[in-house]
């Protein structure tokens, strides 16, 4: 049995029963962080889709980050279930919402790198979310650490490589 068994065989066994309240409150999330990033985008950058693509992965990465620290214990049960690094190193699952926050720096102050860091941070964690996908896992979803519970679905894959697209966009500079 490996040091991380019994923390991985704890996530098999979250209470899934999602209710639409779960749902609601991750929809409600993510419906804020889209009004925040327009209207800041509108204020702060001037209105283009550039912007808006990296006031959203800023605004995105902040709040999924700061919900992941209000419960990091617990975070890190859930992430090592799934996540192909967290599952070896422990401290990375520890080190994921500062590295979001830190992403969401990057995307506010325009840092350079902040799209290739993103970009292999997303498909890094796509794989470990995809390979519990098939293998039909029943795992708790920790996108927004404990506070909201449901349980790892395509929603967490398509925000990894939906996330991971927008920064291949800003990237190449397709708009």
């Amino acid at each position: 049995m490996d040091k991380h068994s019994s923390m991985t065989d704890h996530t098999q066994h979250h209470d899934l029963e999602s209710t639409p309240k779960e749902y609601a409150k991750f929809i409600a999330v993510i419906l804020g962080i889209f009004i925040i990033s327009y209207f800041a985008t509108y204020l702060f950058w001037g209105l283009s889709m550039p912007n808006f693509l990296r006031m959203f992965m800023g605004t995105f990465f902040l709040i999924f980050g700061l919900f992941k620290l209000l419960d990091l214990k617990g975070f890190v049960t859930s992430y090592i279930g799934y996540d192909i690094v967290a599952k070896k190193y422990t401290n990375y699952a520890y080190a994921y919402p500062f590295i979001e926050i830190a992403l969401a720096l990057g995307y506010f102050f325009h840092i350079p790198y902040t799209d290739w860091a993103t970009l292999i941070f997303m498909a890094i964690g796509s794989v470990g979310v995809f390979k519990e996908l098939m293998r039909g896992s029943k795992i708790k979803c920790a996108c927004l650490g404990t506070y909201i519970k449901l349980p790892l679905t395509t929603v967490s894959l398509i925000e990894d490589v939906g996330m991971g697209i927008m920064a291949l966009i800003t990237l190449v500079k397709i708009f």
